[in-house]
């Protein structure tokens, strides 16, 4: 059996719609429709019938959305049981994260934990926050890594590193030579932003508007949709941007690009470790957040 099916199945009772659920898993409307119609043939009844522009359960698609949601508990709490009495300490572990963690800061922590756990199997997704987030929310990832925090009661998570955003310009900008600049300084420069469901792009948004910076207000000469993109952009003599401490630290010495301090206050933000809410976890999650969450060791791991 594949439980796949199941997931999809009890996501689409539960929203009522299918291009929704498609979405939220990456599907197309056509796949998600397949899947459903592929259950009814396994099982020879109607699951679903139209209710007005919604989706509503015949009592055979009731039955079997409680006896999934059965299956599913079922599994998780096998897996985690098997887990537990392994001597070699087995296990799996979906990790997702935003660019700056995933790209710069968790690769190094993962070889580190992987040195103390050998026998998990570690998978890692990179995409927006309000992505990661959505999926953590889901259940689709066991831990994210974010770059902002968005108030979602299916999940819980903390504070965990701490980061600053500085200006980076190319190597000749007139402000090249200097080592901090004032945000308002650069107010007729063409900007480059991160796309919309950045943390980074929503910490430098709230930072502007903490001094009164209106985005409309700027040049918005491009959106990118990587860190990389944004300083290959800036590199290119596009115009100037905001990023990640994280990300220059990364950068290679002869790249021509330059980065400067920010003078105003509040230039700093947290990333964020998010999990899913729920009572229990597997081993390998619950030993994940638990090496994450010292974060004087994390900082000497970095």
């Amino acid at each position: 059996m594949n439980l796949n099916l199941f997931k999809t199945y009890i996501r689409v009772v539960e929203t009522q719609n299918l291009s929704r659920t498609a979405e939220e898993f990456g599907l197309s409307q056509p796949a998600v429709t397949k899947q459903i119609q592929g259950l009814e043939d396994m099982y020879g009844v109607l699951l679903l019938e139209r209710s007005g522009r919604r989706l509503k359960t015949t009592e055979a698609g009731e039955t079997l959305y409680n006896c999934a949601k059965d299956i599913l508990k079922t599994m998780e709490k096998t897996e985690k049981a098997m887990e537990e009495v392994s001597e070699s300490r087995k296990g799996s572990l979906n990790l997702g994260a935003s660019t700056i963690p995933g790209q710069y800061i968790l690769p190094h922590i993962i070889k580190k934990f992987k040195d103390k756990y050998p026998n998990i199997s570690i998978s890692m997704d990179i995409a927006d926050t309000e992505k990661i987030f959505s999926r953590v929310a889901e259940r689709e990832i066991d831990v994210g890594i974010v770059g902002g925090w968005i108030n979602n009661r299916k999940v819980e998570g903390f504070q965990w590193l701490e980061d600053e955003l500085v200006v980076v310009v190319p190597e000749s900008h007139k402000y090249g030579r200097l080592n901090e600049v004032n945000i308002k300084d650069l107010l007729n420069e063409k900007w480059i932003f991160r796309e919309k469901g950045s943390g980074t792009r929503k910490a430098v948004e709230e930072l502007m508007a903490a001094l009164g910076i209106k985005k409309d207000e700027l040049n918005v000469y491009m959106e990118a949709g990587s860190t990389e993109a944004v300083l290959a952009s800036v590199e290119s003599g596009m115009g100037v941007s905001i990023v990640s401490r994280w990300a220059i630290k990364k950068v290679d010495q002869h790249r021509k690009i330059k980065s400067l301090k920010l003078a105003e206050p509040d230039a700093e933000r947290y990333f964020y470790i998010i999990y899913p809410r729920q009572k229990i976890r597997r081993k390998s999650v619950t030993n994940f957040l638990e090496y994450v969450k010292k974060l004087e060791e994390t900082n000497k791991a970095l």
